[in-house]
């Protein structure tokens, strides 16, 4: 059994919310002001994110913060 990863399980919850909205990662970055290249680590879980690119994000996806989490498993 493989430890839980929260950084993979957000990364998921967020490609999923960017691919349902029809979004590449490039134009996906640019609307939260990070580089592609760096969004595309946060997606594959490479990266732990601050509250700050959190809300960006959010705020991208129009949705609340709160919601990026309430998806991740227990």
């Amino acid at each position: 059994m493989s430890a839980y990863n929260v950084n993979t399980a957000l990364g998921n919850v967020l490609r999923k919310y960017r691919e349902g909205r029809g979004l590449p990662q490039n134009e996906f970055a640019e609307l939260c002001g990070i580089s592609r290249a760096y969004y595309g680590r946060i997606e594959r879980g490479e990266h732990s994110l601050t509250v700050e690119k959190c809300q960006r994000i959010s705020a991208a996806l129009n949705i609340r913060l709160a919601d990026l989490f309430s998806e991740l498993p227990e």
